[in-house]
Formats: structure tokens, C-alpha cells, sequence
């Protein structure tokens, strides 16, 4: 029994330290409502958007999962979206943030909508999701179950290549996931 009492001891010491760190990362993930400047055409790599927005890219695959549970989050930020108009929502960094992380997320494809519909290209995304709340709520459910289906195939490929920006230099993460070639 007291074996039981030392292996219940050790459990107990360890379980604080592994939910401080999912703690922190959520804390990390819920400052995007705080986010005012997205990246979008920078020269080099400083000033192209917020701190807060890089540091949960730099999360990456531990952010993953925090990220898709804001993609309903339907706060407005002060980040404007720049062409379109209106506002991002925590959703709409939070998966900007996703797609620096993962590279080649179908993003049509999950909304269920076609890119250049009625000749407005990437305006379709915004369209689509400020129409309906259910549409945010049907492509988080996407979102999570491409991601579920996909994650076993994910690969790390090193280098600086920027998904939601004309940015150039060193991308924070030095490399993204992206679906193994097969």
C-alpha cells in the first residue's frame, strides 16, 4: 500500500506543472482579442504585425487545438481586415494564426463555398462568416475534423515561407506543418 501512496504522491506533484503549462498557452491564446495590427505586406520582418499574434504562432503544435476552439469566437478586435473592411474577430486571428502554423488548410473546401464566387475572390471568407453565425460554428466543426483526420500526417518543413502575409525574413517559427506528399 505504500507503494500506491508514493506512485498517487508523485502524480499529484507532477499534474500542477502540466496544467500550468496549458494554462499558459490558453493564456497566450486569449490575448488575440487584445491584437490590433495583422501582418499583411511588410518589408523585412520587424513591425509586421503584433508580438501577441507571433507568439501563439510560435506555440505550434501546442496552440493547434486552443486555436480551433476560438474559431467561433466572434469578439471584434481593433485589427482591421485591410481590402475588405470591418474588423477581424479572435476566430479570424485565430486562424490566420492556424494557417502559419499548418500551411495548405483547404480553407474553401471547410467553408463549404467557393473562393471567387460572384468574382469577389478572398472578400468570400469574410462574406460567409459574417452572414451567419452557424456558418463560424459549421467551419470550426470543419476545421477540427480536417484537422483530426490530417494531424498523423503532418511534417515539419523548415524555412521561412509566410502564409497569411507578403512578409519577408526569418518567420518566427523557421518552418510550418503541411499533409506529407504521398
Amino acid at each position: 500500500m505504500n507503494r500506491y501512496f508514493k506512485i498517487a504522491y508523485l502524480i499529484l506533484l507532477i499534474l500542477p506543472f502540466s496544467s500550468f503549462s496549458q494554462n499558459e498557452i490558453k493564456e497566450k491564446i486569449d490575448s488575440l482579442k487584445y491584437v490590433e495590427n495583422m501582418p499583411y505586406i511588410c518589408e523585412g520582418f520587424t513591425k509586421c504585425g503584433e508580438e501577441i499574434f507571433w507568439n501563439v504562432v510560435k506555440l505550434k503544435e501546442k496552440g493547434i487545438p486552443f486555436l480551433i476552439e476560438k474559431l467561433n469566437d466572434s469578439t471584434e478586435t481593433k485589427a482591421g481586415v485591410v481590402l475588405f473592411g470591418g474588423n477581424h474577430t479572435v476566430a479570424d486571428i485565430a486562424y490566420v494564426a492556424l494557417e502559419e502554423i499548418i500551411h495548405g488548410i483547404p480553407t474553401f473546401e471547410l467553408l463549404g463555398t467557393e473562393f471567387d464566387q460572384e468574382g469577389c475572390g478572398y472578400c468570400e471568407y469574410w462574406n460567409f462568416l459574417r452572414k451567419d453565425y452557424q456558418n463560424r460554428l459549421n467551419f470550426k466543426l470543419a476545421v477540427e475534423n480536417w484537422y483530426n483526420k490530417n494531424k498523423k500526417d503532418l511534417v515539419w518543413i523548415s524555412n521561412n515561407e509566410f502564409s497569411s502575409c507578403d512578409c519577408n525574413g526569418k518567420h518566427p517559427n523557421e518552418g510550418h506543418y503541411e499533409i506529407k506528399k504521398k
